[in-house]
């Protein structure tokens, strides 16, 4: 069995050679910024019920305990900066050259963009988006205008709560933009998952569903359900993993 250096060597040399490279982050990515996942201890549901704030059902029947959570979540947000998992995705972007890495992501905090990541798919909404959910107008998000006030903001045109553009469950995902990334991780050589238990579908196709020869790895905390999938899984903090991959890369591309 290879130690998770030589795992990680393996990973970059695949990285070196391909031509197209799709990675798959998920809220673990984002952990090292403050912004704590869902599930885990000190998670978003500990704090609340996500039958009660996180589903189009709920928002329909009570608008306005759906926007506390909002209102939480976005002041999460806003002191937050990119850690080290970002700023790897985006060097090893710079290294590859940008139309040859993509990156598909659950998380709603833009992290990948503001570390200088292109390419970024949001497959779970763009929260700088605030819309109507009866009559689909659409705005950028205010963070004065919507979330400091207590009261909800309204749609112009139809006079209806307005809601992030982010998907709740009971919602479909937006399919142009995951159809897009599932171009592309079919057609690239390797898929890499970064802090992502891989329990939300269809995302998690992402990274499960391409075929050989697409090789797919993951980096992880923690082993998933669905591992015996994966190619190459290499256990441990990102934040040091990720800019180890990094490291190596470097060294390789100048032989």
């Amino acid at each position: 069995m290879d130690t998770i250096d030589e795992t990680i060597r393996t990973i970059a040399k695949l990285i070196l050679v391909a031509e197209t490279v799709i990675f798959f982050t998920g809220a673990g990515t984002s952990v090292h910024s403050g912004i704590p996942d869902f599930r885990s201890e000190g998670g978003l549901w500990e704090k609340f019920d996500p039958r009660e704030v996180a589903t189009i059902r709920a928002f329909r029947k009570n608008p306005e305990k759906v926007w506390g959570f909002f209102r939480t979540m976005y002041e999460g947000f806003q002191p937050v900066k990119p850690n080290a998992s970002h700023l790897a995705v985006t060097e090893i972007q710079q290294i590859k050259g940008n139309n040859k890495v993509h990156i598909a992501t659950q998380n709603i905090d833009g992290l990948h963009q503001k570390s200088g990541s292109t390419n970024v798919y949001e497959l779970h909404g763009n929260p700088d988006l605030i819309h109507c959910i009866r009559c689909s107008h659409e705005e950028k998000m205010n963070y004065e205008k919507h979330i400091e006030p207590e009261k909800i903001p309204m749609c112009p045109k139809c006079d209806n709560p307005l809601k992030p553009k982010v998907i709740l469950f009971g919602e479909t995902l937006d399919m142009d933009v995951f159809n897009l990334a599932m171009e592309v991780a079919k057609r690239s050589n390797i898929a890499v998952g970064i802090g992502t238990s891989l329990e939300v579908f269809p995302a998690a196709d992402i990274l499960l569903s391409p075929s050989p020869p697409t090789k797919k790895a993951l980096f992880n905390l923690t082993p998933t359900l669905y591992n015996e999938q994966l190619d190459y899984y290499v256990e441990g903090d990102m934040i040091e993993t990720l800019p180890a991959l990094v490291g190596i890369l470097k060294e390789i591309s100048k032989r």
